[in-house]
């Protein structure tokens, strides 16, 4: 559930909730839902960097980016924190992630046969069985190396 005690936060939020997109990229003409995410966008045509950080020369495109630079690279804070075990982790979808092997959810579903997946990754790993495209040896030897997985 969304709390804010920000009206424009609030806002801002209900926006995510509607398909409507009036904030058009003059350069592409993709659409976007907030004047925000346009901005961020354009900055990747022009190349600007408006969010830098304060502990090194790195500078980003949005602030979510540099909140996850920092953390990762000079903070290590790891905010979003598993429940059920000691797990932590930088970002939350990669708590979501986890979370599902306590669960045993796996909601990307193959769409060709029975085979489901508690992430994206692991479910476009396993479409390439379906489609015949090949996986280069070298990456297949690493993964047998280096997890001790054979490479679907």
């Amino acid at each position: 559930m969304f709390t804010s005690s920000r009206i424009s936060s609030l806002n801002r939020h209900v926006k995510t909730h509607t398909s409507e997109k009036p904030h058009v990229c003059h350069l592409c003409l993709k659409a976007f839902r907030t004047v925000t995410l346009l901005r961020n966008h354009v900055n990747t045509h022009t190349g600007t960097r408006p969010y830098k950080c304060g502990d090194c020369d790195m500078a980003f495109v949005t602030s979510g980016e540099l909140v996850r630079h920092r953390r990762y690279k000079h903070t290590h804070e790891k905010p979003f924190k598993c429940s059920m075990c000691k797990y932590a982790s930088v970002e939350a979808s990669k708590l979501k992630r986890h979370i599902r092997s306590h669960t045993g959810e796996r909601p990307f579903q193959c769409c060709l046969c029975s085979y489901a997946s508690k992430d994206t990754y692991k479910l476009k790993r396993h479409m390439r069985t379906h489609s015949g495209e090949t996986i280069p040896a070298v990456l297949t030897l690493f993964a047998v190396l280096s997890f001790g997985v054979r490479a679907v």
